[in-house]
């Protein structure tokens, strides 16, 4: 992304007129990117690209009301700034500042929709009014649209002067027709890589996955219905491989003898000793090897610093199976050690949260591995500050296996990665914990058939 370059001349004619203060770091604003005009060159739609004043546009897509204020400003190197809540009296219709319509039926929260209105060149006085839609040239409108993928496209107008002005603005986040940069709009979403995503009931998402990123690599299905259709699985970036209304899926419980849908879990054999004599507490220390034991917290188990699960050496197996009668409660990082493990699969560091209670992530962790599986009521929490701007980004290696998960990070970057990033890594399937060597058989497996 190109950087925004205030040359010194413009920056001090606009500065003295604009409403800013020069500041080392730029707040976050979640329209991004730059767009185009022929004549005048690249708009900067937020500083996060670079620039030392404090700039960009918002709109509050999760207010979930039809319509939403276009708020804040946009700058040029040749133009100064463009402001997108100008007072009137306006050129023309429509008869208001910069303004985001939903799509009539869409999602309450999606970014689906158009811009209407007019932003202003402040330094054009009444010859800096730019319209942004509706533009309808022989019945067809080529004002700004946001997509479902929150992707701009189409284009804004200012005639400005007969020497100074942009003419055409394209707004397009794709690279076409000899143009480049683009729109877009910046929000938190979640990842499940190399994996699926199953529910009993639904599947709901705020906003989708960016562009050429997917909820999940191969396959959604639900109970219920996925909801909205823009979450994206690896098959298809538009048309995502989902399967909606699929049959209950079970899980182990002590209903069903803990025998859910994709596969049997033993609790019964780990607490009776099926697996060996019950450990009451994790080893002591920041560095821990589980040798294949089941360890077993009669109430709340919180872990308070860091825990590095290291893989065996020798005949010491790197596998373990920690159960909780109460709730599990993650204040801090959840690591396997790192490097091969030589020729024992044994020797692999894999373990699994079993927890009676809920999982509570604190909003400080950036990384827990293992598969973590709750009865609680209210599931598994990844926790939250309630800020886009001091929410961290966190990262789950492992499985999820919850009646309710509840993935709370708002968590936003310019580089659009993900709030959430969950990732199946198969030590559940290839050095599976204690009692859990079943897990894994109701998960699709695909086989040749013969012709």
């Amino acid at each position: 992304m190109q950087k925004a370059i205030i040359s010194g001349l413009v920056a001090i004619m606009f500065f003295l007129i604009a409403p800013f203060a020069v500041k080392a770091a730029c707040g976050f604003y979640n329209v991004t990117g730059y767009v185009w005009s022929g004549n005048t060159g690249w708009i900067s739609l937020n500083c996060n690209a670079g620039g030392s004043f404090d700039y960009g546009l918002n709109i509050d897509f999760e207010a979930g009301s039809p319509t939403e204020q276009v708020t804040g400003y946009a700058w040029s190197q040749n133009l100064g700034w463009l402001y997108f809540e100008p007072v009137g009296p306006y050129p023309s219709l429509p008869n208001h500042s910069a303004l985001f319509t939903r799509n009539e039926g869409g999602d309450p929260l999606t970014s689906a929709g158009t811009i209407t209105g007019w932003a202003k060149w402040v330094s054009l006085g009444d010859d800096g009014w730019m319209k942004l839609g509706p533009i309808d040239i022989s019945s067809t409108d080529y004002g700004i649209y946001i997509g479902a993928d929150r992707l701009f496209t189409g284009w804004s107008w200012n005639a400005g002067t007969a020497d100074l002005g942009d003419g055409w603005v394209r707004w397009d986040s794709v690279v076409s027709g000899g143009y480049g940069g683009g729109a877009t709009v910046l929000a938190y979403w979640f990842e499940s890589l190399y994996g699926d995503i199953y529910s009993a009931g639904d599947i709901g998402a705020p906003f989708s996955a960016p562009l050429n990123r997917y909820n999940a690599t191969y396959l959604i299905q639900a109970g219920g219905t996925i909801s909205p259709v823009v979450i994206q699985s690896q098959a298809g970036s538009t048309s995502p491989y989902i399967s909606e209304s699929h049959d209950s899926f079970l899980l182990p419980d002590e209903d069903n003898d803990y025998k859910g849908t994709l596969g049997w879990m033993d609790k019964a054999g780990l607490l009776a000793g099926r697996y060996g004599a019950l450990e009451t507490a994790l080893p002591v220390g920041s560095n821990i090897n589980l040798d294949g034991k089941v360890y077993n917290y009669t109430s709340d188990l919180t872990i308070s610093s860091a825990l590095t699960i290291n893989k065996g050496v020798g005949a010491q197996k790197g596998n373990g199976t920690v159960i909780i009668d109460g709730d599990l409660i993650i204040n801090a990082n959840i690591l396997y050690q790192a490097g091969s493990i030589g020729t024992k699969i044994d020797n692999l560091a894999s373990v699994a949260w079993i927890v009676k209670g809920d999982i509570i992530i604190d909003e400080t962790v950036t990384e827990i591995v293992g598969l973590f599986y709750s009865e609680g009521t209210n599931g598994i929490s990844t926790g939250t500050t309630g800020s886009s701007i001091t929410d961290v980004a966190i990262i789950i290696n492992g499985m999820l296996i919850a009646k309710k998960i509840n993935l709370e990070r708002i968590y936003v970057i310019e580089t659009g990665d993900p709030a959430e990033q969950i990732i199946f890594d198969g030590r559940a399937i290839a050095n599976p914990p204690p009692g859990l060597s079943d897990i894994g058989k109701g998960l699709p497996i695909i086989r040749e058939a013969r012709p």
